[in-house]
């Protein structure tokens, strides 16, 4: 049994992983939080992993605190994947392939081995990354947006506006308040972004593009879509499981 973690900004992803299968996932926030804490209430009922594989784009402390709770209560040293030039049937297209967010890299890994055809990964987090794959695996390259919640933040921080976010509430086209009407407004831009992303990509390769997203805002923007994509939450941990059957 493995235990996947998938280290983003503000949350960890994380799943349990049997013979190439996840069987169980969850997931918690970690900004502002206690990650000591946080990781005793979701692992220390587990069964001890043989290995732990994860994919930080956390930062370096994060890194230290779950290496600290993994090395105490298992006396196991996590593996922290990295991006590479090509592994598992995917070429990357950064020149320097490790300023590829290893989420980025894990989900492509995924999609190509889930997909026939071209696709573009989308991941609604904290950011927004919409990455464009060919039919031989070749990563194109992608983009980077702010989330929705980044973008009621600046929104907020950059005007008068005396209201507060509410990232975790639906869009409605007409809004009869401000909080909602901010609400509405970042995830309608970040939805109509998305489509003409990918419309743009999908004419720039002259195919037809099988959409997947994934990340945490991903059921709120899928809704607002034109395109049709299809929701994988575990996408990320799914690329690492493949790229941990490499060690």
């Amino acid at each position: 049994m493995m235990l996947l973690l998938d280290v983003g900004n503000t949350s960890v992803k994380w799943g349990v992983c049997n013979a190439g299968s996840i069987e169980e996932s969850d997931c918690f926030m970690h900004r502002g939080n206690d990650v000591q804490a946080l990781a005793d209430q979701s692992w220390s009922k587990l069964q001890t992993p043989a290995s732990v594989f994860i994919a930080n784009v956390g930062g370096a402390q994060l890194q230290q605190q779950l290496c600290r709770w993994i090395g105490a209560r298992w006396d196991i040293t996590p593996v922290f994947l990295k991006t590479t030039a090509a592994a598992c049937g995917v070429s990357n297209a950064y020149k320097i392939p490790e300023n590829l967010g290893v989420d980025r890299w894990a989900a492509l890994v995924a999609a190509h081995h889930d997909v026939a055809g071209a696709s573009c990964v989308i991941d609604c987090g904290t950011a927004i990354t919409l990455d464009l794959l060919d039919a031989t695996g070749r990563h194109r390259g992608g983009m980077i947006l702010p989330g929705s919640a980044m973008l009621q933040q600046l929104l907020l921080k950059n005007t008068a506006i005396n209201s507060k976010a509410r990232p975790l509430q639906a869009a409605g086209l007409f809004s009869a308040g401000t909080e909602d009407a901010v609400n509405s407004g970042s995830l309608y831009m970040a939805a109509a972004t998305i489509d003409r992303v990918v419309a743009d990509m999908a004419a720039a390769l002259d195919t037809r593009l099988q959409l997947l997203i994934t990340g945490g805002d991903a059921g709120r923007i899928q809704t607002l879509l034109t395109c049709s994509a299809r929701h994988d939450p575990e996408l990320v941990l799914k690329g690492l499981a493949i790229l941990a059957g490499e060690y």
